[in-house]
């Protein structure tokens, strides 16, 4: 995908916005997400928030503009070479009053491949630029998220807020073969320094990439 083509992308999902899943916040008695679902997602056994007011002040730390760092760890590429370095910048706007958040993300890593030359999942540059949007979803007291890399593939999830600064999810993989699953972990203190993202592939429960990004928010934007 172009970057006019996620450009416009990105024009489609303020659209939608609105359309997220979006609960009023009036409500005297917090709602509890499904038991199942936090089987599949919380495997520390960490307690989900579950006050609405608590997981749309967490969105609200991802608005500004940060510088990133961080690394691609691919486990089938040589060890000896060692996780790729990653650089570049996000900009995530608030979209009151609906409760979410856009993010602009132009991430930059050297391309890898496996030991025979072959292409590996995470090796090829895809987002560069992307978008994330996150939005709050009150059916179930989670925040839905969904990342568009630059080769227009859309991935989502409904993530749980555990501990008061960390939104947790688990998803299938999108366009990966075998049972893969993705698993999202994202801290934002309330200090507002800095976001920490990572994104794990585990396939047949191993784990074969790893992306680990540390968003450092701007003089201008504190």
């Amino acid at each position: 995908m172009s970057a006019r083509g996620v450009k416009g992308l990105m024009g489609w999902l303020v659209v939608l916005a609105p359309h997220f899943p979006i609960a009023a916040l009036a409500a005297e008695t917090p709602a509890s997400p499904p038991d199942e679902q936090l089987d599949e997602v919380l495997v520390e056994g960490a307690k989900p928030e579950g006050h609405p007011e608590k997981l749309i002040e967490w969105l609200t730390r991802l608005v500004g503009q940060f510088v990133v760092e961080g690394s691609v760890d691919l486990r089938d590429r040589d060890e000896a070479q060692g996780p790729i370095q990653v650089q570049g910048h996000s900009n995530c706007v608030g979209l009151y009053p609906t409760q979410a958040v856009q993010c602009e993300l132009k991430l930059r890593w050297s391309e890898a491949k496996g030991l025979q030359g072959e292409g590996l999942p995470g090796g090829i540059l895809h987002l560069d630029p992307a978008i994330m949007l996150f939005g709050y979803e009150g059916d179930h007291v989670g925040i839905r998220h969904m990342l568009v890399g630059n080769d227009g593939i859309a991935e989502t999830a409904l993530g749980y807020l555990i501990e008061g600064d960390t939104l947790v999810s688990r998803d299938k993989c999108v366009n990966v073969p075998g049972h893969c699953e993705r698993v999202v972990r994202i801290t934002a203190d309330s200090d507002l320094e800095l976001i920490e993202m990572k994104i794990d592939l585990e396939v047949e429960h191993q784990k074969t990439l790893s992306f680990m990004f540390v968003m450092h928010r701007t003089q201008e934007s504190k």
